[in-house]
């Protein structure tokens, strides 16, 4: 079915773009099936003419359909603020009320007649003739979120959210205007102990938040926390969460949990010679089996929380007082998380994990049959909500532990650009979200063919209709217990690659998004939670973004082995982004000595991920002048030797000399935030994650081979922390 003006205009007014460039300098239309199914996914239908222009109709008069719009986002300092007000024109001399209501309970109101007001425009909406004229409120009121009521003579009223938002985020002294400062990330689950359960734990993140903060580094960069699918714990990518807004509890440390010294039944559990060799099983794995550990853990667990619930519970001990408070700061939306975990481990049983194929009247998280469920199945929902107080206490056991070692800055968190759509935040969301399509990326040098995430995106549609509440409580979130925030694809906050269903991932489209809205809304969160912003902003940025994060005081993500000159030198440490964080590689890629080999290469060849024959040869011939132009940058810095050899193996020496020059010379920078990957400092030959890939290659099970006390006293990681802090410290002096 072709395009048609009328189509083309609806996609335009729905945010849709026309086409794209990609990576290659082609530009790619839009075709007309691919706006259908995208508008389709924003809640209006254009399968045809007459639905097109009922769709178009619907769009053009939504604003003129509320007397108030749901929010006007403001920044500080603004003038004072004018609110438009749409009403009958027949109400011109009605006599209403207004009262705005500051988030700390300070009450400002008056009154007014429609016809006294600032004239705005005016527009026939089914039938009626409607005014739209500016309200101007006496003050602004201060950074934070705010209700506005209108009520008319007949006492209906309209509610919107005035949110005052500050002019910049926050950005912490350790890298504020001159200060320096360098960090180590790593993924949690590759983390070791020696009492482990096969998997990392927020104790294991404890351990070294605090030894590497005695190191000197100013924070820890750890993978997604989000919560992922305990009934299906084959599902482990943090990247493909149940929601972002709770956290995974695969990584509770079982035997650091209070109730484990008390309760008898857990430790006999744990101690027995079925558990013990099932244990020793798990550690010895070379790849984490995530559906044994969780076969493992769980029966522990479920004995510790009855032992919780008739002691602690009943009594209402510290102990239990603090999991009600917790239970009261998470409110309904906690509690209904908790319930669609109940209901997904039921419905799981049956093998209809997809909440869209539950039984209608489970379908809808606002039903009277999940009311009913939660119910009759209380215990159950509380044992979730106490998986969560449980984490959540274990999480800010670690950011405390950091803190009070010295860092800087604390846990450096990571949010996905999305979620899947069977899960939790779906199922509660889905009115705010573009059901049936996914989010993914054009062609670029990391996926040749494109990728398809299978997320699901906000629909920017019906996000302001919800006040941006659910892309607020994602950003506050996942700014719990962080002292940073990675924005994974940051270009989010401005548009989306989606792709339609069941097609290749280079036949999406990009979805603009409300840019303003969304940063001013990430710098308030910021600000209130005290918690640096670095925005991912790698791939295809559109003009103007990298400067709109600048101006913020959001941190760019500079990886080294992407900051070439047109010239294909790597960029002079003069010349890095002083607001910015610098990395060598990052998950994505390989370790330094992995990409200096060209592992990433070789895997992409073999699993078939280039799209066209000879391309890997072309990749290899890149490489190898990526190692010409690294080795004369890091000789030029007087950082390593002339004759370094630029092609065959490494040794282990010269793979952690490779790793020591280039953290030198981004510690040279002038990027304020310098991060080391642990895989790097020790020289190890290793890839996280393959884009492009599911199964094909062990993405999110690889491990460290050392625990992480021996990665603290490697003396390797303690002169490379040594060496930057050093840096840091003259800079900073």
């Amino acid at each position: 079915m072709s395009a048609t003006p009328a189509l083309d205009h609806l996609a335009r007014l729905a945010g849709i773009e026309d086409g794209w460039w990609d990576f290659f300098g082609e530009w790619r239309v839009v075709p007309a099936e691919t706006k259908r199914v995208f508008l389709a996914a924003m809640g209006l239908p254009a399968e045809d003419d007459e639905q097109i222009r009922a769709s178009l109709q619907d769009l053009e008069a939504r604003p003129w359909r509320r007397w108030l719009v749901p929010v006007r986002v403001i920044e500080e300092h603004s003038a004072e603020p004018a609110i438009a007000v749409t009403l009958p024109a027949e109400a011109d001399e009605a006599e209403f009320e207004w009262m705005l209501e500051e988030e700390l309970g300070i009450v400002h109101a008056g009154r007014f007649r429609p016809c006294d007001l600032r004239w705005g425009e005016e527009r026939e909406v089914d039938g009626l003739l409607v005014n739209r004229r500016w309200l101007d409120l006496p003050a602004l009121p201060p950074p934070g979120y705010h209700r506005l009521t209108l009520t008319g003579p007949d006492r209906v009223c309209a509610t919107m959210m005035v949110i005052v938002t500050p002019e910049r985020a926050f950005v912490p002294d350790a890298v504020a205007e001159g200060g320096r400062a360098w960090g180590i990330a790593t993924q949690i689950y590759a983390l070791r102990s020696s009492g482990d359960w096969g998997i990392g734990s927020y104790g294991n993140l404890a351990e070294l938040a605090e030894g590497a903060a005695k190191l000197g580094a100013a924070c820890v960069g750890i993978n997604p926390l989000h919560a992922l699918f305990p009934s299906h714990p084959d599902r482990f990518s943090p990247y493909s969460p149940s929601s972002r807004r709770f956290l995974n509890i695969a990584y509770i440390d079982v035997e650091a949990i209070p109730e484990f010294a008390e309760c008898r039944e857990a430790r006999r559990l744990v101690a027995s010679p079925g558990f013990q060799a099932e244990l020793a099983r798990v550690r010895g794995e070379a790849l984490i089996d995530y559906p044994g550990v969780a076969r493992m853990a769980r029966p522990v667990l479920e004995a510790l929380y009855r032992w919780f619930r008739t002691t602690h519970l009943r009594v209402n001990d510290e102990r239990g007082l603090d999991f009600r408070e917790f239970q009261r700061e998470g409110g309904d939306k906690a509690r209904l998380f908790a319930t669609f975990e109940a209901l997904h481990e039921r419905f799981s049983r049956d093998g209809t994990g997809y909440w869209r194929q539950w039984p209608k009247e489970y379908r809808r998280p606002d039903s009277p049959a999940v009311a009913a469920f939660a119910e009759h199945n209380g215990e159950r929902v509380e044992f979730f909500q106490w998986l969560q107080f449980t984490a959540d206490r274990q999480l800010a056991a670690a950011a405390r532990a950091g803190r009070e070692a010295g860092a800087g800055i604390g846990l450096y968190r990571d949010l996905a650009v999305g979620i899947a759509g069977d899960g939790g935040e779906a199922w509660a969301e889905q009115d705010a979200l573009a059901l049936g399509v996914s989010v993914g990326a054009p062609p670029d040098p990391l996926a040749l063919k494109g990728q398809d995430w299978g997320l699901v995106p906000f629909n920017p549609l019906t996000l302001r209709d919800h006040a941006y509440a659910p892309f607020i409580e994602v950003m506050a979130a996942n700014m719990r217990h962080a002292g940073a925030l990675r924005l994974d694809h940051a270009m989010a906050l401005q548009r989306l690659y989606w792709v339609p269903p069941g097609r290749p991932a280079d036949q999406g489209a990009y979805v603009r998004y409300p840019v303003e809205d969304l940063f001013r809304l990430v710098a308030l969160e910021s600000r209130r939670n005290r918690c640096l912003v670095i925005g991912e902003d790698l791939g295809t940025v559109p003009d103007g973004f990298r400067e709109r994060m600048d101006r913020m005081g959001i941190f760019a993500y500079r990886v080294m082995v992407f900051e070439k000159t047109g010239e294909g030198r790597i960029r002079r440490p003069v010349d890095f982004d002083p607001q910015a964080l610098a990395i060598f590689a990052t998950h994505d890629l390989p370790s330094a000595r992995g990409w200096w080999l060209g592992r990433d290469i070789d895997s992409r060849e073999a699993l078939d991920l280039y799209p066209r024959p000879g391309q890997a040869a072309e990749e290899r011939a890149n490489r190898q002048n990526d190692r010409d132009a690294m080795v004369a940058a890091l000789a030029g810095e007087g950082l390593l030797a002339a004759d370094f050899p630029s092609a065959g193996t490494l040794t282990d020496a010269q793979a952690v000399d490779l790793a020591a020059a280039a953290h030198a010379y981004l510690g040279r920078s002038a990027a304020r935030l310098v991060m080391v990957q642990i895989e790097d400092a020790q020289g190890q030959d290793t890839q996280m994650n393959l884009p492009g890939t599911t199964v094909e290659h062990p993405n999110w099970r690889r491990r460290f081979g050392d625990d992480t006390a021996h990665i603290l006293a490697d003396r390797r990681v303690i002169e490379l922390g040594r060496s930057l802090s050093d840096r840091a410290s003259a800079h900073n002096s």
